[in-house]
C-alpha cells in the first residue's frame, strides 16, 4: 500500500489529538510487548504534552511528520536511571497510546543523555510522529 499525503495528514491528526494534554514517560529497562501492557522499570521523568500535542503535519524524506509540543521544554527527573524507552498516555495518565524508542541519536525520540539523574533537567531535542507518505 502506497500511502498519499493526504491519508497520512488525515491519520496524523487523528491519532495526534489523542495525546492532547497527555503525558510522556521515560522508563529504565525495556519496553513490555505492547503499550497495553503495564510499564515496566522505573519511571524517570514525565513530560507533559500541551493541549494540542502536536504541530501540524508536514511531508519530509518520504514521511508525513508532526513535532511534538510540550507544556514546558524541559522536566525535571524522579529517580536516576538509564532511559529505556518512552511511554505516552492520554490525558487521563491511565490509557497508554505508544511506546518510543530513547536514545541520543538515530531512535524515536532524541535526548543529549540517557543516564538521567535527579536534580539534572531532561529536555527533549527530537521527537516527532510519523508516517510513511508518498
Amino acid at each position: 500500500m502506497n500511502i498519499g499525503t493526504l491519508f497520512a495528514t488525515t491519520m496524523l491528526n487523528a491519532g495526534n489529538a489523542l495525546f492532547n494534554g497527555g503525558t510522556l514517560i521515560f522508563y529504565s529497562g525495556s519496553a513490555p510487548a505492547t503499550p497495553e501492557t503495564a510499564p515496566t522499570g522505573t519511571a524517570l521523568v514525565t513530560f507533559t504534552f500541551s493541549a494540542t500535542a502536536f504541530a501540524a503535519p508536514a511531508l519530509s524524506g518520504g514521511y508525513e511528520g508532526a513535532a511534538a509540543a510540550f507544556t514546558s521544554t524541559s522536566a525535571n527527573p524522579v529517580a536516576n536511571g538509564t532511559v529505556g524507552y518512552a511511554r505516552a498516555t492520554e490525558s487521563n495518565g491511565t490509557t497508554y497510546i505508544c511506546d518510543y524508542t530513547v536514545g541520543t541519536s538515530a531512535t524515536d525520540i532524541i535526548i543529549g543523555n540517557t543516564g538521567i539523574q535527579v536534580g539534572v533537567p531532561v529536555t527533549i531535542s527530537s521527537f516527532q510522529n510519523r508516517i510513511p507518505a508518498l
